[in-house]
């Protein structure tokens, strides 16, 4: 029976594996195993692991069975898989195991790819609506907002007033206020200042709105690997 993956030949094709804080969402600040996997399907024009976009980018090739070892090696409890782009890899088992050990995992996917119906225990999602600005606002897949619940976020990464309007539109017309994700914007690193950002949220009065910054930027340089 042929997968649904794009990646699926048994093995997790792993640009790297680290511990840092997690730098941007509802767990900004907290000490957290990254594992990032190799492979998109998206060319955002911004995009800031360019590193991790084919699977020619692998560093290692590792099984189930060694992942899960590796991630043990750390003391923490939250995981962040991200990418590339972490769903269109077999991830479902190997969440199921982690989050019946109590991991809290957080899943950063695009928003192009389908989510699961039925997630494991412990997975929440982070995931992008790429503006006009990304240059994929085309291969956005709708359905999954209605796949997103209180404890997911949904993040827009804006560099222009075109995009904050484009976020205002999905905050406003596709949800409710008693069933919507975590809102968070965050802007384009270089291409517009995040009080620009601060002043749109405050003049349109958008309540849900959390404006951040990528903290792991300002603390380290914005350009360095494995943070």
């Amino acid at each position: 029976m042929k997968s649904n993956y794009a990646y699926d030949d048994g093995l997790f094709h792993i640009t790297e594996i680290f511990d840092s804080i997690d730098g941007e969402g509802k767990r900004t600040g907290f000490m957290a195993v990254f594992l990032r996997l190799a492979g998109c399907n998206l060319r955002c024009n911004y995009c800031d692991t360019a590193y991790s976009l084919t699977l020619e980018d692998t560093a290692e090739a590792l099984t189930e069975e060694e992942v899960i070892r590796r991630i043990h090696g750390y003391p923490w409890k939250r995981l962040t898989i991200t990418g590339g782009e972490p769903m269109l890899h077999p991830l479902h088992h190997l969440c199921r195991t982690l989050g019946q050990e109590g991991y809290d995992i957080n899943i950063e996917t695009n928003g192009a790819v389908p989510l699961w119906r039925e997630r494991p225990e412990g997975v929440f999602y982070t995931m992008d609506f790429k503006c006009s600005g990304s240059g994929m606002k085309s291969h956005m897949n709708l359905d999954n907002f209605k796949l997103l619940n209180g404890g997911d976020v949904l993040k827009f990464v804006v560099s222009s007033k075109e995009d904050l309007d484009e976020m205002k539109d999905v905050v406003e017309h596709h949800f409710t206020a008693a069933r919507h994700p975590q809102f968070f914007v965050s802007p384009v690193w270089g291409r517009i200042q995040p009080d620009k950002l601060v002043d749109y949220v405050r003049n349109h009065q958008l309540q849900d709105v959390r404006v951040q910054v990528q903290l792991h930027k300002i603390i380290w340089d914005p350009d360095r690997r494995g943070v």
